[in-house]
């Protein structure tokens, strides 16, 4: 091993050594930015709802249902050629229909406003399960599970949201 026989290096009193200090201008822009995310952060848990995030906590997560009340579920009704006059219950899922039920649950407006856009489920329903009987009608559905101290009663209440039917 050789030795390092180097003076040492004289450093400014205060200074210390691999030590970066940050001037004026630094320190302000950094205070700033951690300032606006303060009140950003603030306003956001007081007033902002989902369409606020990353400054607003998530609904979902940040609520609680009523330990007595009602928990809501969106699905899908069906009928087909084979049993025309028998509604089914149908998966709304991508391997199903295309879809998943948080894509139809945010489209409800547009779906009560125009049920023929329901046709598209059936058509995608056709080309994704060919095998599959056909859907001659659609219907969304809204089931409200009735609990009462967190405990379902076993009443569910069910109400068609939007209907189409193929012609």
């Amino acid at each position: 091993m050789v030795a390092d026989h180097s003076p040492p290096i004289a450093y400014p009193v205060g200074v210390e050594p691999g030590v970066v200090r940050l001037g004026a201008a630094a320190k302000s822009w950094r205070a700033v930015v951690v300032l606006a995310l303060t009140v950003l952060f603030c306003a956001g848990s007081l007033v902002g709802d989902d369409h606020w995030w990353p400054f607003s906590p998530w609904r979902m997560f940040s609520t609680s249902q009523a330990a007595t009340g009602s928990v809501i579920s969106t699905g899908i009704e069906v009928q087909t050629a084979d049993a025309p006059d028998t509604w089914v219950s149908a998966p709304l899922t991508p391997e199903n229909t295309g879809l998943n039920r948080a894509e139809i649950e945010g489209r409800i407006p547009q779906i009560e406003a125009d049920p023929a856009r329901l046709g598209t489920l059936a058509r995608s329903h056709a080309e994704l399960r060919p095998d599959a009987p056909e859907w001659t009608a659609l219907r969304v559905v809204r089931r409200q599970i009735v609990v009462v101290d967190r405990k379902p009663t076993g009443e569910v209440r069910t109400q068609v949201v939007a209907q189409w039917e193929a012609r």
